[in-house]
């Protein structure tokens, strides 16, 4: 015989469930500071990446106008890689080995555990992408590029961050889903890479391939109105009055609601079929 447990109730509720939050994200970036090794080759990767990119689009150097104008591009990117692999990855290792459906027997709801999951990814992103900046930065220093900084665009990074989130729960979902999803999230990463503006701006683009990548990629649209801010020295009201920031809202909102609805829709349906053990 097995005894239901009853769910705690109020403030215990809210307490279990912040308590599980930091532990799932506690558990994450343990997990990613013992495989040090991967770790310090992916930093590595991710920095050598760039500047090589960079030194053959200039032509055999480096133009510091569009180091200027694609560094943050990259960057975000950076956490978009990271928070999807994690995403994918991270539920696909802990289901074969049968600590996933383990987790979620819990008397809290599994989108408790979600969040934990997607902190840690963006948390294991951001600090990533902190690291490389600060490489980088020395270089820039070096170099005489001078990176802008306002606060307004504080905003629209924000809505990336969001764009990152919402897009990385709808991979991890799929993950749960679809089968060779490894094969899929890296063009998936690579299409990212080339058109959300990491080495070309896109307002460089040709019209069609601009309008398609700020509807179908994500980040783009944020980034966009931050290199109009740091670079065209417009303002928050500039980039707010002709759609451009509003639109970016809108596509964060929209993958948000669109990644997790997928993402606890893919959990439940496995908790139901029972697809979530090893």
């Amino acid at each position: 015989m097995t005894t239901a447990v009853a769910p705690p109730a109020g403030f215990a509720r809210f307490g279990a469930g912040m308590l599980m939050l930091g532990n799932e994200t506690n558990k994450g970036l343990r997990v990613m500071w013992v495989h040090k090794t991967p770790l310090v080759l992916q930093v590595a990767s991710l920095t050598a990446l760039y500047w090589a990119f960079q030194f053959f689009l200039g032509g055999g150097r480096f133009v510091s106008e569009l180091l200027a104008m694609t560094f943050l591009a990259y960057l975000a990117y950076m956490v978009a890689y990271i928070a999807i692999l994690r995403m994918a990855a991270g539920v696909l290792e802990e289901m074969y080995t049968g600590t996933l459906e383990q987790s979620l027997l819990s008397p809290l709801p599994p989108w408790v555990q979600s969040l934990g999951r997607l902190a840690a990814a963006l948390v294991e992103g951001l600090a990533t992408a902190a690291v490389v900046a600060g490489f980088y930065l020395v270089i820039f220093a070096v170099m005489d590029v001078e990176p802008s900084f306002e606060w307004a665009a504080l905003a629209p990074l924000a809505l990336v961050l969001a764009d990152v989130a919402g897009f990385a729960m709808l991979i991890g979902g799929l993950a749960l889903i679809v089968n060779s999803i490894g094969a899929i999230i890296h063009v998936i990463q690579n299409v990212i890479m080339l058109v959300n503006g990491a080495f070309i701006p896109i307002f460089v683009f040709p019209d069609w391939l601009a309008l398609t990548s700020k509807i179908v990629i994500p980040t783009t649209l944020g980034l966009d109105a931050t290199r109009r801010i740091l670079n065209g020295g417009e303002s928050l009201d500039q980039v707010w009055s002709d759609g451009t920031l509003a639109w970016a809202a809108l596509h964060a909102a929209v993958l948000l609601v669109l990644g997790w609805t997928v993402y606890q829709a893919a959990i439940r349906r496995g908790l139901r079929e029972g697809r979530l053990g090893a």
